[in-house]
């Protein structure tokens, strides 16, 4: 027997919010890094750190939520053994799997999961702590 969702007008909403996650997050970022490129690059170091702080801060933000989304998202299929998994929103009349191709969607947001998880320590490394950082963004030699 094939399983159908069907959505209903609050839920395609919902399902285009959650669509346009992605692109709003990128959007953000990169604001925030041409605005510290137009705005801060020129400026002395200890006045472009605040500058660095909010570029660094929503780097962390964005790549947190995106690991953090596609982990629940695993777990719920992994968990309910049916992809999509209950209670997710879709845009249109969506079937729903089980079996092996559950499994398999599962292990697939597992890994993008795991991938931006990686991303992320990559950067905090190479950003924010001092043994592997390039930047010193707690430099206290700033102050007056």
């Amino acid at each position: 027997m094939t399983n159908y969702i069907t959505p209903t007008p609050r839920q395609r909403l919902i399902a285009l919010a959650k669509i346009s996650l992605p692109p709003l997050g990128g959007g953000a970022l990169f604001l925030t890094a041409h605005l510290y490129d137009r705005h801060a690059a020129e400026l002395p170091f200890c006045e472009q750190l605040p500058w660095m702080w909010v570029v660094v801060v929503m780097a962390t933000a964005v790549l947190a939520s995106f690991a953090c989304l596609s982990g629940r998202s695993a777990f719920r299929i992994w968990r309910s053994g049916q992809y999509p998994a209950p209670g997710t929103s879709v845009s249109f009349r969506t079937r729903v799997h089980t079996g092996w191709w559950a499994r398999t969607n599962a292990i697939a947001y597992a890994i993008v999961s795991l991938v931006f998880a990686a991303f992320l320590v990559a950067f905090l490394s190479m950003f924010v702590f001092p043994e592997a950082g390039l930047f010193g963004l707690w430099l206290r030699g700033c102050e007056p």
